[in-house]
């Protein structure tokens, strides 16, 4: 019942108490009309009304036992009014009224016996016995104590015996019938149950007071019973109350059987009270009656009985033990995964013949080995940290190596759980040798170029996010063959692959082995090297050097050579100094090739040097650009790509990732990082209500903490609604920013903010990062995918990623478009977006407004006839 609920019982029980006050003293026996039996009439009327609203509010089939209590109530009702009027019998002697009150009483027992059979399970024979024992029990206490004084000679007139039986039987029938088949209830109804039987007990109470008051009339009991009778006519509706806040679907915990404590207390009571009683009766020299005789005999029976019947039960519950046992060990050992358990010391005390298998536990072996003697001894203290380490929650999966019985390898995969109160701990594992392999297979795979088995485009970048955070100077070495596309067009593309491994070995030969030797694709391979500008300007000659010697290929002697351009990687700039490298590797080319060149317009030390980043943004010097970003179908402009320039005064206009490497060269990426968010989502605010805008986050450089904070600021600042703004990250930025940032990312997406993955296809699989984070939207640079200018060999691979993505629901945007004879193509391809050099590129905000504002809202012209291709959603 609610709290507000109780104050509204409470006073209607106040109000009748008072009532009942007031009229006892004015409604002498004998005189007409009975005034506090009229107050019993509205209180019961009143309950009557109660508990028939409360009952609309119950699904059909629950209401009839509650719908008995509110008929009890209108029958007390009617008994009142007919004994306050003296209608149809005279007061104290057996007349209408108190047939009507007798059969009213038998209310509440039909109610507990309705919802006793309601319990899942219930088991008649017991509660019934239990029931009448009960009952049973209470007649010989009521029988010594209240019937043996009343029936004896000249206690009471003969007419009125039979009275005083009715009302001194009825408490101990009642409230044992109802204790009894209460004492099982399910948990929804427990309270309500625990108020019939306090409801029962008031009605018995107050059938007591009145047989005292026929044997002994004084206006003290007469008033108690009225008394006892509005509770228990309030309490009744309480019950009614409490059921119907009982959900109609019940949830398995609820519909759960429980035992009901009230119950057991009144069957406790009872049958306690039968020794007790006849004790009493000995020591104060009280009659026992032979009806109580009798009733001892009946209860210590149906003792006997219950006795055998729990006897029984206890027979049939052992069989069902050990069939379940017997079924359980068919299971486990017919099982191809192995169970085991464990005690506290990770000592075998089970394993099931496929445990036994995997373990490489030999049939005469003890079966009781400890665990971790089975291990690689590297394994043994993290083997056992993992499994005896208290988890809150499902318990990690561990990993097991083990060796087989051959001296082969063996990788197990083991979830386990804690048996309560055991100190054991069940294991169940699986073999996942064949599984793993493959996963480190597939790995290499990705990581690994498939033709000279040097580490590829994805694993070089992903090293050089790996070490941004080091101390120690890197550079980065660039280098494109000279004169192969020639042996490629004289020997044959077979040559041309021999003549690829050579290169590899001779590069890998040339440098130390800290240095990582990657091919990019096609004839261009890359080198990070670990040392200074010196150091890399030596091994550049050395490349050059030794790759311009000849190379024996079959019968055939074939003559290159190699250009190089090289650079040095600042903290967080690997797409930086791949692209300086690039360019000191065509400055080189156009020297006349078999030559290297030095990266040396290092603009952002003289950036850093010569002006502030702070001051920058403070004097307006530091602006947004925005590439626009096209549907894919219709080619409306959908989005803007927003991306900070430095607009230096000096230098000229330095891009976001040289504007990026001088803010954190002067410790100023927190306000630029700030600043970025802010005015991006003011400007798009600011240009309509449906376009949409992408940020990049700077690897290495974002500050976890204050995304969040600094994402809701600014939305709320322009008034801009989530889902409008994208935050891309790249995979370099999630290897190379703090532990916070997924965390911090997480947080801004629940906000309503789309998240995206920016140069997918460099790395990971899409799959590995959806893991990790909620991504929605991912953007291809297809200069990434054209290796070696095989333009078909592009689409293929691009159309798989928007398949795949598809399959996941995540939008896929293809940037560095420079053709619309591309464009045509990658929208047939599905892609959802696109962007580059064939749509504006490089706006200003004023500059994306006039954009807007001209005739025609495609920036792009359309496909020229629909194709069929399913699309996730439509936007970016």
């Amino acid at each position: 019942m609610t709290a507000a609920r109780r104050p509204h019982l409470a006073l209607v029980l106040l109000g009748a108490l008072v009532a009942l006050g007031v009229t006892v003293p004015v409604s002498p026996p004998g005189a007409l009309p009975q005034w506090d039996n009229l107050v019993l009439t509205a209180v019961g009327a009143w309950a009557a009304w109660r508990c028939s609203r409360l009952t609309r509010r119950m699904a059909r089939p629950d209401r009839l036992p509650w719908q008995l209590l509110g008929l009890s109530s209108l029958l007390f009702a009617c008994a009142g009014l007919v004994t306050g009027l003296g209608i149809g019998g005279t007061q104290g002697r057996i007349s209408v009224g108190i047939v009507v009150v007798l059969v009213a009483a038998l209310g509440p027992t039909v109610s507990a016996a309705l919802i006793g059979g309601r319990v899942r399970g219930t088991r008649w024979p017991v509660l019934v016995v239990d029931g009448v024992m009960v009952a049973f029990a209470l007649v010989v206490v009521v029988d010594v104590l209240v019937l043996a004084p009343a029936m004896a000679p000249g206690a009471i007139r003969p007419d009125l015996q039979p009275l005083v039986l009715a009302y001194a039987v009825y408490p101990a029938a009642a409230v044992g019938v109802v204790g009894a088949l209460c004492t099982v209830s399910t948990a929804a109804v427990r309270r309500p149950a625990t108020a019939i039987i306090l409801m029962t007990a008031l009605l018995g109470l107050a059938s007591a007071l009145l047989a005292a008051h026929i044997a002994q009339p004084t206006g003290l009991w007469s008033t108690a019973a009225d008394v006892v009778i509005a509770s228990a006519l309030v309490t009744g509706v309480h019950a009614v109350q409490l059921a119907s806040a009982v959900p109609a679907e019940l949830s398995p915990a609820d519909a759960a059987p429980i035992v009901n404590s009230a119950g057991v207390v009144v069957d406790v009571l009872a049958l306690v009270g039968v020794p007790v009683t006849l004790v009493a009766a000995l020591l104060l020299d009280l009659r026992v009656p032979d009806g109580a005789l009798a009733c001892t005999a009946v209860v210590v029976l149906l003792l006997l009985v219950r006795l055998f019947m729990r006897i029984r039960d206890s027979d049939r519950i052992e069989e069902d033990l050990l069939r379940s046992e017997e079924d359980f060990r068919g299971l486990v050992e017919a099982s191809s995964d192995g169970v085991a358990i464990v005690d506290a010391d990770l000592r075998l005390e089970f394993t099931s013949p496929a445990a036994r298998t995997l373990l490489g536990i030999a049939a005469a072996a003890d079966p009781h080995l400890p665990l971790l003697d089975l291990l690689h001894e590297e394994d043994r203290p993290r083997v056992r940290r993992e499994l005896t380490v208290a988890a809150d929650g499902a318990a990690p999966v561990v990993h097991l190596r083990l060796q087989g019985p051959e001296g082969e390898g063996r990788e197990l995969e083991v979830s386990h759980h804690e048996r309560p109160g055991s100190g054991r701990r069940v294991l169940h594992l699986r073999d996942v040798t064949t599984r793993r392999r493959r996963e480190r297979e597939l790995e290499r795979m990705a990581f690994t170029d498939h033709l000279t088995r040097l580490p590829n485009r994805a694993l070089l970048f992903q090293e050089m996010a790996a070490g941004s955070a080091t101390s120690g100077e890197r550079s980065l070495l660039v280098l494109d063959l000279d004169g192969f596309k020639a042996v490629n067009d004289s020997a044959g593309h077979e040559a041309g692959d021999l003549l690829l491994v050579e290169v590899a070995r001779r590069l890998q030969g040339l440098l130390r082995t800290d240095d990582l030797v990657a091919r990019l694709g096609g004839d261009e391979f890359a080198v990070l090297l670990a040392g200074d500008e010196e150091a890399a300007v030596e091994a550049a000659h050395r490349v050059v050097d030794v790759l311009a010697r000849p190379c024996r290929i079959g019968n055939r002697t074939f003559t290159i050579g190699a250009s190089v351009g090289l650079c040095r990687v600042h903290p967080g700039g690997g797409q930086l100094a791949f692209r300086q490298a690039d360019a000191a590797l065509g400055a080189a080319k156009k020297a006349g090739k078999g030559c290297w060149r030095l990266h040396t317009e290092d603009r952002v030390a003289q950036a850093a040097a010569s002006s502030s980043v702070a001051t920058a943004l403070a004097d307006g010097e530091v602006q947004l650009r925005f590439d626009t970003i096209a549907n894919g179908d219709t080619g409306i402009l959908a989005a803007l790509h927003a991306q900070p320039v430095w607009v230096h005064p000096e230098l000229g206009t330095l891009p976001a990732a040289e504007l990026w490497a001088a803010a954190e060269r002067q410790g100023c990426t927190a306000a630029l990082q700030q600043w970025l968010i802010t005015r991006a989502c003011a400007d798009v605010a600011a240009l309509g209500d449906e376009l949409l805008v992408a940020v990049d986050l700077p690897a290495g450089l974002v500050h976890a903490d204050e995304l969040p904070g600094e994402v809701a600021v600014a939305l709320a600042a322009a008034d801009l609604a989530p889902p409008r703004l994208t935050l891309f990250v790249t995979e370099e930025v999630l290897q190379t920013s703090s532990a916070a940032l997924i965390p911090a990312l997480h947080a801004v997406h629940r906000t309503g903010v789309r998240l995206g993955l920016d140069d997918y296809g460099m790395g990971s699989t899409l799959w590995s990062q959806l893991a990790r984070l909620p991504l929605e939207v991912v953007m291809v640079d297809v200069r990434n995918l054209s290796a070696g200018g095989n333009h078909d060999r592009m689409l293929e691979v691009l159309g798989a990623i928007g398949r795949s993505a598809r399959d996941f629901e995540v939008s896929t945007v293809a940037k560095e478009i420079t053709s619309r004879e591309l464009l045509h193509e990658l929208r047939v391809q599905g892609v959802v977006a696109v962007s580059g050099p064939v749509l504006p590129t490089c706006l200003t905000a004023a500059e994306v407004a006039d954009l807007l504002g001209r005739p025609g809202p495609a920036v792009v012209a359309p496909l020229p006839a629909p194709v069929p291709l399913p699309r996730p959603r439509a936007e970016v």
